[in-house]
């Protein structure tokens, strides 16, 4: 009976010390490098994405030791995708990312959604996209802002991706300018 009641307070103790008190879990990767590594998760992700027609989506989260990885991957639909996030002990959620999937004269892939900066936002976490014409978006949370990170090209592009020439790509949004973009349509092609 001792040696079930020691081993008990053993894994009581080691749960206790992996689980995140009320005080705040301090990160410290900066926001560049958890930016380069959204980069490289959505690279390889771009044709999984464009085969599958569908969106791919994950969590990145910093570990206790300082070391990025991410969720679970996330296979959604055509023009969604639900991260669903669920806060671990030792590990810090920084952004999410997600991919626009295939190309597509039905939708504004080529810039994030309304949808996807008032998710980012309301989770209080940047948000990272890649589109079928292979730009690469920031949402910055606090500032309430998508931007161009670089632009058309910059990541694998789908084969089926044709350019719309008419359509102006603007290097920043706020969610009052991605309203009116998508309240106006998009330039038609």
């Amino acid at each position: 009976m001792a040696i079930l009641f020691a081993l008990w307070l053993v894994i009581v103790l080691r749960a206790a010390m992996n689980t995140k008190g009320p005080e705040a879990f301090v990160t410290t990767v900066p926001q560049s490098q958890v930016e380069d590594f959204a980069r490289e998760q959505l690279a390889s992700l771009q044709r999984r994405s464009f085969s599958d027609d569908q969106e791919l989506c994950a969590v990145i989260f910093e570990d206790s030791d300082g070391k990025l990885g991410t969720t679970r991957l996330v296979a959604g639909e055509q023009a969604s995708c639900d991260i669903a996030y669920f806060d671990e002990p030792g590990m810090a959620p920084v952004a999410s990312f997600h991919t626009h999937g295939a190309f597509s004269r039905e939708y504004d892939s080529e810039v994030p959604s309304l949808l996807d900066m008032r998710s980012d936002i309301a989770a209080r976490m940047d948000g990272y996209v890649s589109t079928p014409g292979g730009r690469f978006w920031r949402i910055d949370a606090q500032a309430g802002m998508a931007k161009l990170v670089c632009g058309e090209g910059c990541l694998p592009q789908d084969p089926s991706y044709v350019p719309c020439k008419a359509d102006v790509i603007a290097s920043s949004y706020s969610i009052e300018q991605l309203a009116n973009r998508e309240q106006e349509g998009s330039a038609f092609c």
